[in-house]
């Protein structure tokens, strides 16, 4: 009980206004996980050079799902996740070939784009929970007993895989064995 009463008193939340006496309006003030968020993405999908576009909220991530990303984003995606370019294309549906014929400039189609954005998205989340970029791409290609003692990499080319992944990865940062 004492570790909870010390942890309320150094947080850093801020009380919401009582009334008229606090200007600071607390929809204006910015969400800086949000932010971090969006930065990591960014990071992942190959930084401000691919990804021009804010990336503050899911309005702006179905803005460029719509608008499609630069096929130069799956070789940082790729990095990220400890894949090489033929694992990758295979998550998207896509023969390795139809990948290189593109440009790196060129832009992917929506289905495509809505799949590396999800991959992006779940590769930032395992970062988070597992450490680092390395010993993600370590747990990747790791049998777990959750899984049957399969790979998690084999159930990245589903969304409901990705889900099921998802969980798992929640169910390791709260401490429980997966």
């Amino acid at each position: 009980m004492e570790k909870w009463v010390k942890m309320k008193k150094e947080s850093k939340i801020k009380p919401y206004p009582k009334g008229d006496d606090d200007p600071i309006s607390v929809v204006n003030e910015p969400a800086p996980a949000l932010q971090d968020s969006a930065n990591n993405l960014r990071v992942i999908l190959g930084g401000s050079k691919a990804v021009k576009q804010p990336l503050s909220g899911d309005l702006d991530l179905i803005a460029l799902t719509r608008t499609g990303i630069k096929k130069a984003t799956l070789k940082s995606l790729a990095t990220y996740m400890g894949i090489n370019m033929e694992q990758l294309s295979s998550l998207l549906h896509s023969s390795h070939r139809n990948i290189q014929r593109k440009q790196d400039d060129e832009l992917l189609d929506t289905l495509k784009t809505e799949k590396v954005l999800e991959l992006a998205a779940f590769a930032q989340r395992g970062i988070d929970v597992i450490g680092s970029k390395e010993y993600f791409a370590e747990w990747l290609q790791s049998p777990l007993p959750a899984l049957d003692n399969k790979k998690p990499i084999d159930f990245l080319d589903t969304t409901f895989g990705i889900q099921m992944l998802n969980k798992i990865l929640g169910r390791l940062e709260y401490g429980v064995y997966s």
